[in-house]
């Protein structure tokens, strides 16, 4: 069974990455050449995707280590759409506090909640990941999917 990808367009891929308010999957490579899969947060700004950690994350000493990176975004309910993207990942230091505060507006965090003030606790210790897009890959199987599921259409 041959199994077809449909394309979606880049003006769909940029409504999809900027409406879907899920987490992405990040994917690298551990000091022990291992792969590990993390879920974060992201924002998509001038062509680059970027999230925010603090600088002792093993995420930033796995990218540090090896800037290759892979990266996910798909829903999880039918029908299945997504992006993944590989690209090499740049840490910097200066754009953590600015990326996480663009965080928590994008995921509407709310300023009075706990987790704005667990999150904030070290915000001078915040990096910012910067990932640099070398190839993007998408696929959508609403067209497929629709007459075999029994929901309605999901939008991110």
């Amino acid at each position: 069974m041959k199994i077809s990808y449909i394309v979606i367009d880049m003006k769909n891929i940029e409504e999809f990455m900027a409406n879907a308010r899920i987490p992405a999957r990040l994917a690298c490579i551990n000091r022990d050449n291992w792969p590990v899969v993390l879920s974060l947060w992201y924002i998509k700004e001038n062509g680059k995707i970027y999230f925010a950690t603090q600088e002792t994350a093993k995420v930033v000493e796995y990218l540090k280590n090896n800037s290759k990176c892979s990266v996910e975004i798909a829903t999880e309910q039918p029908p299945y759409k997504g992006v993944r993207i590989q690209g090499n990942a740049r840490i910097d230091k200066e754009k953590g506090e600015e990326i996480l505060k663009k965080l928590f507006e994008r995921y509407n965090v709310k300023t009075d909640s706990k987790l704005y003030e667990y999150l904030m606790r070290n915000i001078e210790k915040e990096v910012a990941i910067e990932l640099t897009i070398e190839k993007t890959f998408t696929w959508d199987f609403t067209e497929r999917m629709e007459e075999a599921i029994n929901t309605q259409r999901s939008e991110c």
